[in-house]
């Protein structure tokens, strides 16, 4: 089992994409959506929970989370909630914080399930698709792990028309976040 995730959507076309490519295979992710991001494309959430992917919140802002005080974060995570209610009818469980930074409060206080990422393809760094293809081939296995991408970049989304039917083709069973925890970790 993997979990594939995008953080700091939705993006109008790349996001699209990216369901489609998952569509296409059968194949489920998880994203972690900006609430700012959220009323430019409320149809990509929709069409995501409606395919079996998992919504998860990136906060509204994505400020770093760790630093700022209790009331600026809940307000923050309160923002991205309506739109993510606004947007699908529900909030999310689970919560990434930008840059996967976090603290004690924000454990205790947020609400959600923080989840970070157990590899990082830092597509946002070289977007190169051959090198973020590249970077997870070479890897020994990726059973149990949390892939970090972004669907903001095209680059990412020809990444993941790839590494979905590769991925599949080694054996792997593409599932969201909460499905790897329960079911891979037992949590």
């Amino acid at each position: 089992m993997v979990a594939l995730t995008f953080d700091d959507g939705p993006h109008e076309i790349y996001t699209a994409e990216i369901l489609d490519i998952l569509e296409e295979n059968h194949a489920v992710a998880t994203f972690f959506e900006l609430g700012s991001n959220i009323s430019k494309c409320p149809e990509q959430l929709a069409r995501a929970a409606s395919m079996g992917c998992e919504l998860g919140s990136h906060s509204y802002s994505h400020g770093n989370l760790a630093t700022m005080d209790l009331e600026d974060i809940l307000a923050d995570l309160e923002a991205a909630d309506r739109e993510f209610v606004h947007a699908t009818g529900t909030s999310p469980s689970l919560l990434r914080p930008p840059g996967g930074q976090y603290n004690q409060q924000l454990l205790r206080e947020s609400g959600k399930t923080i989840v970070t990422w157990t590899i990082d393809t830092r597509d946002w760094e070289s977007r190169d698709a051959q090198t973020i293809v590249e970077y997870i081939k070479s890897l020994d296995t990726l059973d149990g792990q949390i892939v970090l991408m972004h669907s903001i970049y095209g680059s990412s989304v020809e990444a993941t028309r790839e590494l979905v039917p590769w991925l599949q083709e080694q054996g792997y069973q593409l599932v969201t976040v909460s499905e790897l925890l329960t079911n891979y970790y037992k949590k």
